[in-house]
């Protein structure tokens, strides 16, 4: 959804629909502590009434249960990862550079969104993605390949400046695609199984943020992005973007992103 969609949905909303949409927007906020605190099993509809003040029914008119709520602050936590990846994009000239800064934006994401980065984990599971309704996991679904889309279309600027080229038989679709499963799987993929796993180390993988880095320049440069791989140029590129990007997940961590509008101010924002 574009921002003038936006724009033109949020101006024909009648007060009461603009009520609602507050309203649920502060039953996350009352919730986000409670599952931050304790996990699933804290998000208590009664204490959420009580300190917004209305019915336990006035929750449920909004969500049908704690599972319900946790899919809505995923969805939360996507759109704010999403303005973060955008910003990294954004903020680079050279293709090969806006492709390696979501990689550094997803290290930040995990690093200084810790929860939302959980939560994004959580949802995963049967137990609580069955408990949900259809059109939630559809708004989730959305925001996730609008972020797997941004960086779709990194890779296919980079094909049409001659960064990056398909090899012989290989069609830019299918290039891609390639890229975007390998990448995502490497970056975020990688940093779950950094929190996750206690393995890693047994495995010999002392540094897994340095291995995912490595293999993800491997990855570009065994399909000839250009430029090729200067770990000199890279070391200092990466040092001078971390805390740029570190600064702007504070900023955008404290925007609602509860609602598209939400969504397209805090991308606003970021950039």
């Amino acid at each position: 959804m574009n921002q003038a969609t936006i724009e033109k949905a949020t101006a024909s909303m009648t007060p009461k629909q603009l009520e609602i949409q507050q309203r649920e927007s502060r039953i996350l906020d009352k919730a986000f502590p409670m599952l931050r605190s304790g996990g699933v099993g804290a998000i208590n509809m009664n204490a959420i009434a009580k300190e917004m003040g209305c019915t336990r029914g006035t929750i449920y008119n909004h969500f049908a249960n704690k599972e319900e709520i946790l899919l809505a602050l995923a969805t939360r936590s996507v759109r704010r990862r999403i303005a973060l990846f955008q910003f990294a994009m954004e903020s680079q000239a050279e293709s090969r550079d806006r492709c390696a800064a979501v990689g550094i934006a997803v290290e930040v994401y995990a690093d200084y969104m810790p929860d939302e980065f959980a939560i994004e984990q959580i949802i995963r599971h049967d137990v609580v993605w069955q408990k949900t309704s259809e059109g939630r996991r559809d708004v989730l679904s959305d925001c996730e390949q609008l972020c797997i889309g941004s960086l779709g279309q990194v890779v296919q600027a980079a094909i049409e400046v001659g960064d990056l080229k398909p090899q012989r038989g290989q069609t830019a679709s299918e290039l891609t695609q390639q890229l975007i499963f390998g990448l995502w799987s490497l970056s975020y993929g990688g940093l779950v199984l950094e929190a996750t796993s206690p393995s890693l180390k047994a495995a010999g993988i002392d540094d897994a943020r340095m291995t995912i880095r490595r293999n993800g320049n491997l990855l570009l440069d065994a399909v000839g992005w250009q430029p090729l791989f200067n770990a000199r140029r890279y070391n200092a590129w990466s040092k001078r973007l971390r805390p740029v990007l570190i600064e702007t997940a504070k900023k955008i961590r404290q925007l609602p992103c509860n609602s598209e509008q939400d969504f397209a101010l805090a991308t606003e924002s970021a950039s």
